[in-house]
């Protein structure tokens, strides 16, 4: 989503969360299932229980040439993913033999309180019989411990088509749903960053105690972090970083150029003077036109503060970011939720009139 072109209501934007990469792509529910994919074409589809010993039934899959399938089971017990023993995990659909899934294809997560789900299983059979069932039957055992829920599977159908078609996989050999004949798409050049380790060893130091990022949660890099290849010897690196507030997250862009990390800044307006500064907050990235987009909330409801829009250019030393425009609007004393917030008829900083 570019804020730079979207006109919202307060009451819309009273239930929003702070927009960050993962809004650039696409949203659609289908039955009780909903979909999301980024633009690094990263997508999950997943159905969330209440009254279950399932909270979550999430299908996950990166962008990548032939990408493996993940299934997240979010589970109420948390004997199953503290517990002792192997983890086992048993799926039947509509009545028919189950699947057996072997411990060593199972990921506990006992902080999130899920189970990762992996191997070949899911490509090879259980894609097709969730396209085609009624209901999926999840058993879980550990231990002692033992889980079972039912998933309702209506939906799945246009689910697994509607991810097929975002991640350009219709007709060709890697498709989950649309399969054909057609060879695997070449990788993108930018991909997710997940976990701390998906970074090179010199932006990982950064996140290290003593470091700008080092109170960084690293459940914040899912959704909101990605590496954006610009040529065999530089990186980009776009990432949270550091703790944010209820409504304002902290991000910073790293370049990796020849193995030599530095941190872009961010050129701002203050007090109609140029400056820099280090972060930019909820910022959104564009790889494929280079652009950045960064709306720092005065208050939460986002009807003031500063917006911002960048530019990757190419300077004397190297990659910089550009400021191409800036908005700010003071917070009024009234507000009005069936308001509409268009910052394009913001008060501009930048360009100076």
């Amino acid at each position: 989503m570019n804020i730079a072109r979207a006109t919202l209501t307060l009451a819309a934007v009273f239930g929003a969360t702070s927009p960050g990469l993962a809004a650039d792509g696409a949203f659609k529910e289908f039955r009780s299932w909903q979909v999301s994919c980024g633009q690094t074409l990263s997508c999950s589809m997943r159905q969330f229980f209440s009254d279950s010993a399932l909270s979550g039934f999430e299908l996950q899959r990166s962008g990548g040439p032939e990408a493996p399938v993940v299934l997240v089971l979010s589970l109420t017990d948390s004997a199953i993913t503290t517990g002792e023993g192997e983890v086992r995990a048993q799926i039947s659909i509509d009545g028919s033999k189950q699947l057996a899934v072997p411990g060593a294809d199972i990921i506990a997560d006992p902080d999130a309180a899920t189970l990762s789900l992996s191997g070949d299983f899911i490509g090879k059979g259980l894609i097709e019989k969730l396209k085609d069932g009624t209901t999926a039957r999840i058993t879980i055992t550990r231990g002692d411990a033992i889980a079972e829920a039912d998933v309702p599977l209506a939906g799945a159908a246009a689910s697994l088509l509607f991810i097929d078609e975002y991640q350009k996989r219709i007709g060709h050999v890697d498709a989950m749903s649309a399969r054909g004949d057609k060879a695997p798409r070449p990788p993108l050049p930018v991909s997710d960053i997940r976990r701390l380790e998906d970074f090179p060893d010199a932006i990982r130091a950064r996140f290290a105690v003593g470091g700008e990022c080092a109170e960084t949660e690293e459940s914040l890099f899912d959704g909101n972090a990605l590496a954006h290849r610009l040529s065999d010897e530089q990186t980009l690196y776009v990432t949270p970083c550091g703790m944010g507030g209820a409504y304002n997250m902290p991000y910073v862009v790293f370049l990796d150029s020849y193995g030599s990390v530095t941190t872009l800044p961010f050129p701002m307006m203050q007090d109609g003077a140029p400056s820099a500064a280090t972060f930019a907050f909820n910022l959104g990235y564009d790889y494929e036109a280079k652009t950045f987009s960064a709306f720092f909330k005065g208050r939460g409801i986002g009807d003031c503060g500063t917006f911002s829009t960048w530019k990757l250019g190419e300077g004397a030393v190297g990659p910089q970011l550009i400021l191409t425009a800036e908005s700010f609007r003071d917070c009024p004393s009234e507000f009005n939720e069936n308001d509409t917030v268009d910052v394009e008829n913001w008060p501009k900083t930048w360009p100076l009139n």
